[in-house]
């Protein structure tokens, strides 16, 4: 799969926003103007220009969990409906958005690309399960840690052995093994 489709974030946001907006029409409620620009919604990253002025009457006047529920279902509804091409090209615009901070990776963070694919109890525990399909962004030196951190457990049984050995003497095991019969 090769992300050439979307070569900027703008053009991964507008994307998703506009297949948000058609299927919330398609299903006889259209997104308002100010949900719809919530979509666009990032404090670090490009965003529209009048954002601030979108959020703080977003903030006044919706409730962030119903709309954040709406919107999840809306994305449910629009990935269930779609063929392979139209997802893959849905994934490669999250893709594009995933480096950086938007409110739209929020609200369809916890959409599974094809909801059908997940037992009833697996899409009720989806939002506590690790996504595997999100980008893994490791910070420099965790390679290291990680082998350090498994030579010091597989160490520790042995300098335990000698910690017994030095206070006990080398025949412990075997006096032990006496003792308690």
């Amino acid at each position: 799969m090769s992300t050439t489709r979307f070569s900027t974030v703008r053009a991964a946001k507008e994307y998703l926003a506009g297949r948000i907006s058609e299927q919330a029409e398609r299903g006889g409620s259209p997104l308002t103007e100010l949900e719809r620009k919530m979509l666009y919604f990032s404090e670090t990253d490009w965003t529209l220009p009048d954002m601030m002025k979108v959020s703080e009457e977003f903030d006044r006047d919706y409730d962030h969990d119903e709309y954040e529920e709406k919107i999840r279902g809306l994305v449910s509804r629009l990935l269930a409906a779609e063929d392979q091409q139209a997802v893959e090209a849905w994934d490669e615009a999250v893709v594009k958005i995933s480096d950086g901070d938007h409110y739209l990776q929020v609200l369809i963070s916890n959409t599974p690309s094809n909801p059908m694919e997940l037992p009833g109890l697996l899409r009720k525990l989806g939002p506590w399960l690790p996504d595997l399909n999100a980008p893994i962004s490791r910070r420099p030196g965790d390679r290291v840690r990680l082998i350090v951190s498994a030579f010091a457990i597989l160490a520790l049984p042995f300098l335990f052995r000698l910690l017994l050995d030095r206070v006990f003497g080398p025949d412990w095991y075997g006096n032990m093994a006496h003792f308690l019969r």
